[in-house]
């Protein structure tokens, strides 16, 4: 092996740039150096020739590091071929040093149940006789590897770190590194990890004690470890798995089955923050993936409730029938819904043509009312697009109605042991689904709470509609469009004069209203709070008196 590197080191030509491959090739002649001293310095002494000077713990000592001599040794050639094109000369020479980097863990697996000298060291090296396919074949490419993850390598070797680490970065995940077992469990204290890569012989800390540890602090429930040692590999394999380990992986390892099997862990990771993803963002479901006690439990804490209801369902699924009216019915949901992750709320549920979503748990978001404001009228910006798609086909445009209410509310699994559903409970949810209901009395398409409007950070355009009380509710409460004027809107003059005549309704000086109301109506004609406002004017000066006048609103119906 050593000889083949240096013949790959001496064909570069004098004066030439060296060419990338050099460093690794140096690395791989400088290992196989290794095994030939380690093999003189240890085997051929007359210490390993004396039965009781020998330990079991001596002979699993000398396996670990010409193991970890062979990985790096495999783990480079293997580098080099996948990272780009090599030369015929370069390929063929790395294909032998791995041939024969095989062959020698051939004879290390052959004597792993070697104890004791008197029962004799197989040495014998037979010659390669399966040529190895390099890089690697078109069916293990197209199996495209999952990206992104957070990997931790805790080994105290710096040429498998860096084999490992130039291996896990080409595939898209960000790696962190520890050389011992007590930094390994600061790193995960410091940061979540998606997967960790731990050697068993390590200082200060060894991976069985790191294992116990990362038990301990219930790490091992969302984070997959794989063991990568040159321990002889059953008995060590069993102990870690029974200790939490998802695998065990002997070195040299190859880095195919290495891919392979974080690929294995992130797959069965990913499944489950997908059904998280049900209710939350991505970076969210990962998150509450690593911090599953932030689910846990339910708390009480102020949130931003949303209900959004598609008009006129009923009548397209009458007309055109289940197919078309699932279709049209899945691209609007699939809209708002988007409007709702794209300020990072969680949705909720969905019930028929209606959509629930919530911000502000499980993790604070002082802003929530923003949140929830700006999505109402994201939703409602995103009609036109849905209309130009989709009008012709059921014969009418697709309209929303918005509620939002804030306060407080018990949040946290509101469905069942056997099924996991994130939500929200309590009278806070229950006001929000009523003003979503009210927006075909109060003829407007978006309306929140006074609740909800005192609580942003950030001024968003609405106008006081009225004092109502919802069915089942007692408590009244103010109701307020939200609008998503700029500006040089006319609408500004519509919003003061309509809640400067609200504020006389509400004082009932009644005829002032109506004389006010009258102007508006006559430059806007079709605003529907302004002629409902005029209606309820009416009705109180077609009474003979005002005695027990009450402004509050009784709403008809949910």
């Amino acid at each position: 092996m050593s000889s083949a590197a240096q013949i790959l080191l001496h064909a570069i030509p004098e004066g030439q740039e060296l060419p990338v491959w050099h460093r690794d090739v140096e690395r791989i002649r400088q290992a196989a150096l290794g095994i030939y001293r380690l093999v003189r310095e240890r085997l051929a002494t007359e210490h390993f020739m004396q039965p009781h000077l020998v330990s079991g713990e001596d002979l699993q000592g000398l396996r670990h590091e010409l193991r970890g001599f062979l990985q790096n040794i495999l783990g480079r050639c293997q580098l080099v071929l996948e990272e780009e094109e090599q030369p015929e000369t370069v390929q063929c020479e790395l294909t032998s040093i791995m041939e024969h980097a095989h062959a020698c863990v051939t004879v290390l697996d052959r004597n792993r149940d070697y104890i004791a000298p008197e029962r004799g060291i197989d040495l014998a090296i037979s010659p390669p006789t399966a040529k190895l396919t390099l890089p690697f074949d078109d069916e293990e490419e197209a199996r495209a590897p999952i990206s992104g993850a957070t990997i931790l390598v805790a080994d105290d070797s710096a040429g498998s770190r860096e084999v490992l680490g130039r291996f896990l970065t080409s595939q898209g995940h960000e790696v962190v590194f520890a050389t011992t077992g007590r930094e390994a469990l600061d790193r995960v204290d410091e940061m979540d990890f998606d997967l960790i890569l731990l050697d068993l012989v390590m200082p200060e800390m060894n991976g069985f004690e790191v294992l116990r540890a990362l038990r301990l602090r219930r790490k091992l429930r969302y984070t997959f470890v794989i063991i990568i040692s040159g321990l002889d590999a059953n008995a060590n394999a069993i102990r870690g798995i029974e200790m939490g380990a998802v695998d065990f992986l002997a070195r040299p390892i190859d880095l195919r089955l290495l891919r392979a099997r974080v690929n294995a862990c992130l797959e069965r990771q990913r499944l489950r923050e997908r059904e998280l993803a049900q209710y939350f963002t991505p970076e969210l479901a990962r998150h509450l993936h690593r911090h599953p006690e932030q689910l846990a439990a339910g708390r009480r804490v102020e949130v931003s409730v949303l209900f959004c209801d598609i008009s006129g369902f009923s009548r397209v699924s009458e007309r055109h029938g289940p197919e078309r009216t699932i279709r049209w019915l899945s691209d609007v949901l699939g809209t708002m819904s988007a409007c709702i992750m794209e300020e990072e709320g969680v949705l909720v549920d969905f019930t028929g043509d209606q959509v629930m979503a919530l911000w502000g748990a499980p993790h604070h978001q002082p802003d929530h009312a923003d949140r929830a404001c700006r999505t109402a009228l994201a939703m409602q910006a995103s009609l036109p697009e849905l209309n130009e798609k989709w009008q012709q086909e059921i014969g009418h445009p697709t309209e929303i109605s918005v509620g939002i209410n804030t306060g407080d509310a018990y949040v946290g699994n509101i469905g069942t042991p056997q099924k996991f559903k994130y939500g929200a409970l309590g009278n806070t949810v229950n006001l929000a689904s009523r003003i979503q209901g009210a927006c075909k009395y109060a003829r407007a398409r978006m309306l929140a709470t006074s609740n909800t409007i005192e609580r942003l950070t950030v001024p968003i355009f609405s106008r006081r509609l009225a004092r109502i009380r919802v069915n089942n509710i007692n408590a009244p409460v103010y109701i307020h469009e939200l609008e998503g004027a700029d500006q040089t809107d006319p609408w500004h003059r519509l919003r003061t004069e309509y809640e400067t005549a609200l504020q006389l309704f509400e004082t009932a000086e009644f005829r002032k209203a109506s004389s006010l109301l009258g102007q508006l109506l006559d430059d806007y004609p079709d605003d529907g709070p302004s002629l409902l406002l005029m209606s309820r004017v009416v009705d109180e000066l077609l009474k003979k008196n005002s005695e027990g006048f009450d402004p509050v609103w009784e709403l008809p119906g949910k």
